[in-house]
């Protein structure tokens, strides 16, 4: 079967998104996305050509070395708050490490009741809603905004990110995300199940997440898979169970991750953000 070939679309404004949730019969394709070396086509048969999966918490920490990051969502409760496992990372800590000032947003009801919090790594974290990112950003100037495991919290993150990038343009921008089509629920729905957050209200395959990219708009994209993240899941765990976990991600699931990239856990996305 032959693809269809791409035809350019023109740029989308935010508030006319829902205008194109069914496209016009003239049109195939979305709009060329910014630093991809070609258009999709959405045809299902095209072949996508994805980088090898890499870990998400050293390549964050990697990227932010030097620099002066916003991190969106810094503090998870729903796993900062809980007994982890001794191999657990946080990586709002791991930025903290690595960057030359960092500064925490959180929407948390920890970081509400306290205004802002002082982490043990030396941080700080202040209060803020992704509504409230736009105007946090345009004070504190940062080299890059991080944006880890965040949007698919949000009930619109185009909006919200449409709106950092009319305050900050040209700022460098990364963001990581669970993957729809990850090893783990592939396995799960033979078993009738399904691995999900009890926050998330939307999880991004390739295909829909350089769509979003392309939307804000981002420019010069990169994207690349992530590695399933043992350590997170092992606290959830008996602790005789541990190490069960990590000899089936070794032995099973990280070598599929590896073959075939469109399983891995989730994706990460850089660019920079250009005027909507």
């Amino acid at each position: 079967m032959r693809a269809p070939a791409a035809v350019a679309l023109p740029r989308l404004r935010p508030d006319r998104a829902a205008d194109w949730t069914t496209p016009p019969s003239h049109v195939r394709s979305p709009p060329r996305l910014y630093g991809m070396p070609a258009p999709l086509t959405y045809h299902p048969l095209e072949r996508l050509r994805i980088a090898r999966p890499v870990d998400r918490y050293d390549y964050v920490r990697e990227r932010c070395r030097g620099l002066r990051v916003l991190d969106l969502g810094a503090y998870d409760e729903t796993e900062v708050d809980r007994e982890q496992h001794a191999s657990w990372r946080w990586l709002h800590a791991e930025i903290a490490a690595a960057a030359r000032t960092v500064l925490g947003v959180d929407a948390s009801d920890s970081v509400r009741a306290a205004g802002e919090v002082t982490t043990a790594v030396g941080s700080r974290i202040v209060y803020g809603r992704v509504e409230d990112v736009a105007a946090i950003a345009r004070e504190f100037a940062p080299d890059l905004v991080v944006a880890g495991e965040l949007i698919e919290h949000t009930p619109d993150p185009l909006a919200w990110l449409s709106e950092l990038a009319r305050a900050r343009p040209g700022t460098a921008l990364l963001l990581t995300t669970p993957n729809a089509t990850a090893i783990i629920n592939l396995l799960l729905a033979f078993a009738h199940r399904e691995a999900c957050h009890p926050d998330h209200l939307q999880v991004y395959s390739y295909k829909t997440l350089m769509t979003l990219a392309a939307r804000i708009p981002l420019h010069a994209i990169e994207v690349r898979p992530y590695y399933y993240a043992a350590h997170i899941f092992k606290g959830r765990l008996p602790r005789p169970l541990a190490s069960l976990v990590t000899l089936t991600d070794r032995a099973l699931l990280r070598p599929i991750q590896y073959l075939f990239p469109l399983t891995a856990f989730g994706w990460i996305v850089e660019g920079r953000l250009g005027e909507p």
